[in-house]
């Protein structure tokens, strides 16, 4: 009897050993649920595309810590990745311990992952703070050409060059608020002090507006309806 439990123990140690294995994890980086970066590729709206949307950094080791963000706005339970024979696993975590599998992670290509039913892409975007600069790549980051032929550019780290005094912008990517009805982007000359504008994109036109505020709320002195007003700027790209 004693032979046979000591033989059951071992087997349960083995089994679970993967648990605390420290390991490298070769699909660390920022990961997006493709429905999300196909809306923005197709429609370069991010208030169109947030519902549903899903994302996630995986750490570049097993067991830190992450979470998957969901639709922008807020985060899921604590997670990590653990790393079973070959396969990379999600793991929910309370109080610092593991409590269930959530995913296993299958590897569809070097830039694409499947959680669930749910395919996910790599992208390589940049972090200020706790701010992922995923529009500023992914839908803005490039050079443009204004109607007198000045070269504009919008980096992916958030840094504009060539529009009038301003030397930053920060796209709003989570509308689930209050004075939010159109996609909107913010220019500045510091991420703490931007001046917010209606944004649009016509195949290789982006068209920059000042927003109408159409119904102010007093009490919390901001405007709760926006529309697009006046044209500000009109940049093509190169």
């Amino acid at each position: 009897m004693f032979a046979c439990a000591t033989s059951d123990s071992n087997k349960s140690n083995s089994n679970n050993h993967f648990k605390q294995l420290d390991t490298n994890v070769t699909i660390s980086g920022y990961w997006l649920s493709e429905d999300y970066y196909q809306s923005i590729q197709n429609f370069k709206s991010p208030k169109k595309a947030q519902d549903g949307s899903e994302f996630i950094f995986i750490p570049d080791r097993t067991l830190q810590q992450t979470t998957m963000i969901y639709n922008f706005h807020e985060g899921g339970a604590f997670l990590k990745v653990l790393k079973n024979n070959k396969n990379y696993e999600l793991w929910e975590v309370l109080d610092d311990s593991l409590t269930q599998k959530l995913y296993t992670i299958e590897e569809i290509s070097p830039t694409q992952i499947k959680l669930g039913k749910k395919v996910f892409y790599k992208i390589n975007i940049e972090k200020y703070q706790d701010t992922y600069k995923i529009l500023e790549a992914l839908l803005f980051k490039g050079k443009y050409t204004t109607a007198g032929g000045k070269t504009v550019e919008f980096k992916a780290n958030g840094q504009l060059l060539g529009l009038d005094t301003f030397t930053c912008y920060e796209p709003i990517i989570d509308y689930f608020d209050a004075g939010m009805q159109v996609d909107q982007i913010g220019l500045g000359n510091s991420p703490e002090k931007l001046t917010w504008y209606g944004f649009t994109f016509n195949r290789d036109t982006l068209s920059l507006y000042k927003l109408n505020c159409l119904t102010f709320d007093s009490t919390m002195n901001n405007c709760v309806e926006v529309d697009y007003g006046q044209l500000a700027y009109k940049l093509w790209t190169k």
